[in-house]
């Protein structure tokens, strides 16, 4: 603006200097001198003045009066802003031009920078920090809890008991708990034996039994004779030591009794375990027990303590830089090897983006005829005139200067046609 009113200033006394010109040189006619400046400082003065009435005229009527074709510009404010509209729609920012510098932008990588350069500020930390809280606490923990609830029945009730017990019972063997059943089940025995009342008990069992054995003759007559020996006392300790002794043989890891009963467990528990009716009777069982369960209350309340104890955990944004930052530091390191991925998530950015510019290009010119239109005639004739005015004030300097020049020319040309005569 500074330079635009020096240059009008210029041009202004550009003018005066011609009419003083002209006019200190009138007296002085009967010199040749004279003459020929008389007539170059007035056709600068003719030329300044013509270009000055040109360069008004183009924003306002030259001294206020209404001359034809002066004021151009507000009198043609509407094809001025229609041109200027298309000007800007059609050559200087058209769809096909913008398109393919959009094209020529990598975005996805523009994208990728920015978001690598701004994730370890205090500021990305905060957001990421809310945004992660305003998620746990938004979770439809109520409308979760059925989904979840009848997928955990759905799984349970279509998952088949029969291989989980088969490879339980493989494992029994594999794993050596038939070792340690037995085991348990011999110091058992044996803590049973040892016990005071055990020989009582089984003496008076073994008494029972042998008494009650029908025979005939000489078998009838050693029955007897055995009996008149023994009573109930000594017959519990024979069947005690017995029992203590094999106890003792099954708990001796090299036996090879110990091993046949281990051999024998494994079988059996493999025969059960592909048993169809034991098979029949875990799934019905099983199914049983999920068709009473109430899911949906019990996943929801895990689900809900689960929210408290992940809230809590997140109290101070710690958590943020030492899982989510790193986590989100290694998707971008892999998205920027992954050439090919990172190719489509440019052209599809570049297609949305080319897409919203096709869809709304008319806006840019609606936008360029809103803001024209929201200045009155004098705010747009002073913004044309501080854009444009100092080459505008030059064109009047040169019309000045021109005029002077040409009027030396001329005045000279009709001083030696006078002289010739």
């Amino acid at each position: 603006m500074g330079k635009t009113k020096k240059t009008k200033t210029a041009a202004a006394w550009s003018l005066v200097m011609m009419g003083a010109g002209f006019a200190a040189t009138l007296p002085f006619q009967q010199f040749g001198w004279a003459r020929l400046l008389a007539g170059s400082f007035e056709a600068g003065l003719v030329g300044g003045l013509a270009d000055w009435f040109a360069v008004t005229a183009l924003f306002r009527h030259p001294l206020g009066i209404p001359i034809p074709h002066t004021a151009l510009l507000p009198k043609n404010r509407g094809k001025l802003t229609d041109a200027l509209v298309n000007t800007v729609e059609n050559n200087l920012l058209h769809k096909e031009s913008i398109a393919s510098k959009i094209a020529d932008i990598r975005l996805a990588e523009l994208v990728l920078k920015s978001v690598e350069k701004g994730i370890r500020t205090p500021e990305a930390v905060t957001f990421i920090d809310v945004l992660a809280k305003r998620l746990v606490r938004s979770l439809p923990l109520a409308e979760l809890a059925p989904v979840i609830a009848a997928g955990i029945k759905r799984q349970a009730t279509e998952f088949d008991m029969g291989p989980l017990l088969e490879a339980l019972a493989r494992q029994a063997g594999a794993r050596k708990y038939d070792q340690l059943a037995l085991d348990y089940a011999l110091e058992q025995t044996e803590s049973w034996l040892l016990r005071a009342d055990t020989g009582v008990t089984l003496g008076t069992l073994g008494m029972q039994a042998v008494s009650g054995l029908q025979v005939s003759g000489l078998m009838q007559f050693a029955l007897n004779a055995f009996l008149g020996y023994l009573n109930e006392e000594r017959m519990g300790e024979m069947i005690r030591h017995f029992l203590l002794d094999r106890v003792a043989e099954l708990q001796n890891e090299g036996h090879p009794r110990r091993q046949a009963v281990l051999d024998g467990i494994n079988t059996q528990l493999i025969r059960l375990a592909t048993k169809d009716t034991v098979k029949e009777g875990l799934n019905h069982w099983k199914n049983t027990f999920i068709d009473s369960w109430e899911g949906d209350a019990a996943v929801s309340g895990k689900l809900e303590e689960l929210r408290r104890h992940l809230l809590d955990y997140m109290e101070d944004a710690s958590y943020v830089t030492v899982y989510i930052v790193p986590l989100l530091d290694q998707m971008l390191s892999d998205l920027w090897r992954n050439t090919e991925l990172l190719d489509k998530i440019n052209s599809w950015i570049v297609t949305g983006v080319t897409g919203v510019v096709e869809a709304n290009h008319s806006q840019i010119g609606n936008l360029v005829r809103e803001n024209v239109n929201r200045m009155d005639d004098a705010s747009l004739i002073a913004l044309m005139e501080d854009k444009l005015g100092q080459d505008l004030q030059w064109i009047r300097i040169n019309g000045a200067l021109t005029g002077f020049l040409i009027g030396i020319v001329l005045t000279g040309v009709r001083m030696l046609l006078d002289y010739s005569k």
